[in-house]
């Protein structure tokens, strides 16, 4: 006769259905649920910019705590380092960049005409005569200015979502830097706030639970950031000393989607190819081989003494996750997914761990 007190298909039976019914319920209370997620989604681009400089700035902050200065003069420092950053880069680096991206668009036909004489010169081979490369060309044309009409259009739809757009990044603009300076100041206190606030069996748990997420998170955001920002500057160098156009852009793409483990060096390195074939195939060739010895550097010097083994997540793994992610939040869930998975690991391993532990010192005092 089955228990079915002790029995686990009853415990995870029950569990399943009281999932089924919650979500069940909160479907027939979206007038509630709305705007609760409304005010989520706000918040969540301005916690998601400061979390990441909170990462990459709080070593920075413990550093000068090491050599005596008080936390709030070490935080107040950062954050004048940081607005100077901001403002040289708005007035200096912005309008680059700006420019930059306009003629990179503007070139678009150029690099269409490049292909054609490139595919027509290659359709002149006798093996190629089956294949129809004017319909080829004719995808690719479609493709590249329905690309750039749609990053176009996307800015200027209507006054409406232009001025929606402009009010979202004043917000955040704004909220950042308050969020970021308290973050600084108070971040380092959060797992000792959750031990309090937790039940008295669990205090110890959650604790030591909070500063093994920290740690993850830290050694991967630093870690990761460093090494990207060395990918960009060792980019920006080549690319400016072999006078590729674009030589910012560029260099500022294949940084961002350094974070993307595995996959972003490839994606970084496309446009820059793909910039260098309207010039020569020479230089796109130069451009390949620029990114491999800076990915080579990036995979076997910078990212493992930088972030070490933070993730240990499989390369499988990871590409499983960034796929997922990539279908559910584009390049933003390319970057964040992988450490969200961290953390996630991170969590079930330790409940796994308190677990055997509990099981052992149960174990020990039934033999005594």
């Amino acid at each position: 006769m089955i228990n079915w007190k002790n029995s686990k298909i009853m415990f995870w039976t029950i569990w399943f259905l009281a999932v089924a019914l919650l979500i069940f319920i909160l479907q027939q209370i979206d007038f509630i649920l709305n705007p609760i997620l409304a005010i989520l989604t706000s918040l969540f681009m301005p916690l998601l910019i400061a979390g990441f400089l909170f990462y990459l700035l709080n070593p920075i902050v413990k550093g000068l705590e090491k050599i005596r200065v008080k936390r709030i003069f070490g935080v107040a420092l950062v954050m004048i380092f940081l607005v100077g950053l901001v403002v040289l880069t708005v007035f200096l680096g912005l309008p680059i960049l700006f420019e930059q991206t306009s003629s990179l668009i503007a070139g678009i036909p150029d690099f269409i005409n490049e292909l054609d004489f490139y595919f027509r010169k290659l359709g002149d081979e006798p093996w190629m005569d089956q294949v129809d490369f004017n319909e080829i060309l004719l995808n690719i044309e479609t493709w590249l200015r329905d690309l750039s009409s749609g990053f176009l259009g996307g800015m200027m739809t209507s006054v409406g979502s232009f001025l929606q757009s402009l009010t979202d990044f004043f917000f955040t603009f704004i909220t950042v830097p308050v969020i970021l300076f308290y973050m600084l100041y108070d971040g380092h206190r959060f797992p000792g706030y959750l031990e309090k606030i937790s039940p008295e069996p669990y205090k110890k748990n959650t604790k030591e639970l909070a500063l093994k997420i920290n740690e993850t998170i830290a050694s991967y955001i630093s870690g990761k950031g460093m090494a990207s920002l060395l990918v960009g500057i060792l980019l920006f160098v080549m690319y400016s000393i072999a006078q590729f156009p674009f030589a910012l852009l560029l260099s500022v793409f294949a940084a961002i989607t350094n974070f993307i483990p595995y996959v972003g060096p490839f994606i970084g390195a496309a446009p820059a190819i793909v910039v260098g074939l309207i010039d020569s195939p020479g230089k796109a060739v130069l451009a390949a081989i620029f990114v491999l010895i800076v990915q080579q550097l990036d995979g076997n010097l910078f990212t493992p003494f930088l972030v070490g083994k933070s993730l240990s997540v499989h390369p499988l793994t990871v590409i499983l996750i960034l796929l997922a992610s990539a279908n559910i939040a584009g390049l933003l869930g390319m970057l964040i997914g992988v450490p969200v998975f961290a953390i996630i690991k991170t969590v079930v391993l330790y409940i796994l761990k308190i677990n055997k532990e509990k099981k052992i010192t149960l174990t020990n005092k039934q033999i005594r």
